[in-house]
């Protein structure tokens, strides 16, 4: 009996898949922390930590889910691609933290780093994916626009956040929050639905 596509998923491309819904957990969880805790004009309520970590669990294990999802695919997969993408993105993070801090003037916070990491991760897995056989060309660049829309969203509030006022701050600060949880379930569906068998 053929099977659905989501229960075909095995090895890197399952890894990969629960590590993108992991980082919907983290983003949906990350978002709950934010509302509660920096709305503006009202005394946070108890029972923000609890999301905080969820967010923290749910990043963390994403990540580590998908670098176990890109180490299985590295037998197929252009080990050269990857290397390139990783020295890219360290090369674009110390190059975006001299802009930021240096030109733009704006202070450094952890949002950067993980921003940087965020799609630099991104960036591999879907790559390594590509280069492994997994997904087609339109798939790989559907996943890198999808990747590149979000860091770029990431970057523009990041730049703006501390120009703005507490209250419009705060819905600024949801937006790359939502947009990358969005991503990442979009990044999930690419490799459910559009995979090569």
């Amino acid at each position: 009996m053929k099977r659905c596509r989501w229960q075909a998923l095995e090895g890197g491309p399952l890894a990969i898949v629960i590590g993108e819904v992991l980082l919907v957990v983290c983003s949906l969880s990350y978002l709950v922390w934010w509302t509660i805790t920096f709305r503006p004009s009202v005394q946070t309520p108890p029972g923000g930590g609890l999301f905080l970590a969820g967010a923290v669990l749910g990043g963390l294990g994403g990540l580590v889910l998908l670098a176990v999802g890109i180490a299985a695919l590295l037998p197929k997969a252009s080990p050269a691609a990857l290397a390139a993408t990783i020295v890219g993105g360290v090369f674009v993070g110390a190059l975006l933290l001299y802009v930021t801090a240096g030109v733009a003037h704006r202070p450094v916070t952890t949002e950067l780093p993980l921003i940087v990491v965020w799609a630099t991760v991104q960036l591999a897995a879907g790559i390594t994916l590509r280069t492994a056989g997994v997904l087609e060309v339109p798939a790989a660049s559907a996943w890198i626009v999808a990747t590149a829309i979000a860091t770029l969203v990431g970057l523009a509030c990041y730049l703006i956040f501390y120009r703005l006022d507490p209250i419009p701050a705060y819905w600024i600060g949801m937006v790359p929050l939502a947009v990358d949880g969005v991503v990442a379930a979009i990044l999930a569906a690419i490799v459910t639905l559009t995979r090569v068998p």
